[in-house]
C-alpha cells in the first residue's frame, strides 16, 4: 500500500491524498486514546469504591459500630434511672428498723422481767422514767421486753405478754395474733389536744393480726373486760373503779378516716382508743396525737421504693 501523498491541483494548490495506510492510523490512534480513557475511568472507579469501602467500615466494624452504640444508650437509660432513683431516696424519709420493731423509734429502752417481777409495776416506772429525761418532744420510745430464763433473755410471744399484762382477751382472739407487737410510749409536741397534758409520755400497744375476721370479731368481744384489763396500765383518769369502768359501752368515731372505738370516763372524756390502722395492725392507746404518729410512721414504714 502507498503512504499518503502530496499532490498539486490545477489551481497550483498542494492536495493531500489519503491512503489506506494513513486511515488505519488514525483509526488506531484514536481507538489508543479511547482505550486510556476507559483504562483511567475504570481505575478512577476503582479508587472511589475503595474510599467508600473505607469510610463505610468493615463488616466487622460495623458490628461493633452497633453494639458500642447499644451499650451508650444502655448507659444513659441506666444511668437517667439511676440518677431518679438516688434522689427518690435522699428526699425519703429516715426509717430506723432496729430491734423488729413494727414502726420506726427513737429511742429504745429494755426490760427484763425475772421471776417474781410484775410487768405493769416495770412499765409504769419506765414510763415515769421518761417523762423526766428532759429529752425532745415528737419522740417515740420503744420498750424491749425479754425474759430471764436461767440467765438467758428471750421475746415473750403474744400469749405470754397478755398474761403478763393479766390480760382476759378471748382466746379466739390471742389465737388470731401473731407473736409481733410493740409497747412503747409517745411523747407529743407542745401543740398537741388542750384536753391532754403536755409533754407528758402515753402508752401505746400495737398488736399484729394474722385473720383480720378473727381479730375484729375479737376485739369487739375484748370490749366487756378491756377496760378493767387496762385500768392500771394506762392509768385512767377516773374516779371510777374497775368493774364500773366494764359496765360503760364503748362507742364508734372516725379518726384518720378510720373506724375507732373509744371509751369514756365520767366526765365524758376519751380515756381509751382502739383502731385497726390496716387489716394486719390494731393499735391501743388513750392519745388522739400517739394514734396518728403511729399511722403515720406506719405508712412511712410501708412504701416500697421504685
Amino acid at each position: 500500500m502507498e503512504e499518503n501523498k502530496t499532490q498539486i491541483n490545477n489551481q497550483g494548490k498542494l492536495k493531500t491524498v489519503k491512503t489506506y495506510m494513513s486511515d488505519m492510523a488514525d483509526t488506531v490512534r484514536a481507538n489508543e486514546i479511547s482505550v486510556i480513557k476507559v483504562a483511567l475511568a475504570e481505575q478512577n472507579k476503582h479508587e472511589r469504591e475503595d474510599l467508600y469501602r473505607q469510610a463505610e467500615g468493615t463488616p466487622t466494624k460495623k458490628i461493633f459500630f452497633v453494639i458500642g452504640g447499644l451499650i451508650l444508650i444502655a448507659a444513659g437509660v441506666y444511668g437517667s434511672y439511676y440518677f431518679v432513683k438516688q434522689k427518690k431516696v435522699n428526699n425519703a424519709p429516715e426509717i430506723i428498723a432496729r430491734e423488729g420493731a413494727i414502726i420506726s423509734y427513737d429511742e429504745i429502752y429494755s426490760l427484763t422481767l425475772k421471776n417474781g417481777d410484775d410487768l405493769v409495776s416495770k412499765i409504769n416506772s419506765a414510763k415515769k422514767e421518761s417523762s423526766n429525761t428532759g429529752i425532745k418532744n415528737g419522740f417515740i420510745k420503744y420498750f424491749s421486753l425479754d425474759k430471764d430464763t436461767n440467765g438467758i433473755k428471750e421475746k415473750f410471744g403474744v400469749k405470754e405478754l397478755f398474761s403478763k399484762f393479766y390480760f382476759t382477751a378471748p382466746p379466739s382472739l390471742v389465737r388470731s395474733l401473731a407473736d409481733s407487737y410493740m409497747v412503747g410510749t409517745y411523747t407529743k409536741k407542745l401543740s398537741g389536744s388542750v384536753e391532754e397534758k403536755d409533754g407528758q409520755p402515753k402508752l401505746f400497744i400495737i398488736l399484729q393480726s394474722k385473720d383480720y375476721e378473727f381479730t375484729y370479731a375479737g376485739m369487739l368481744e375484748w370490749e366487756k373486760t378491756i377496760s378493767s384489763d387496762m385500768f392500771n396500765l394506762f392509768e385512767f383518769d377516773t374516779s371510777e373503779n374497775k368493774l364500773e369502768m366494764s359496765n360503760r359501752k364503748w362507742k364508734d368515731i372516725i379518726m384518720s378516716n378510720k373506724d375507732a372505738r373509744v371509751l369514756f370516763n365520767e366526765k365524758d372524756r376519751p380515756i381509751l382508743y382502739y383502731i385497726f390502722a390496716d387489716k394486719n395492725n390494731i393499735i391501743i392507746a388513750d392519745s388522739v396525737d400517739t394514734i396518728k404518729e403511729i399511722i403515720s410512721r406506719l405508712l412511712i414504714k410501708n412504701i416500697k421504693p421504685l
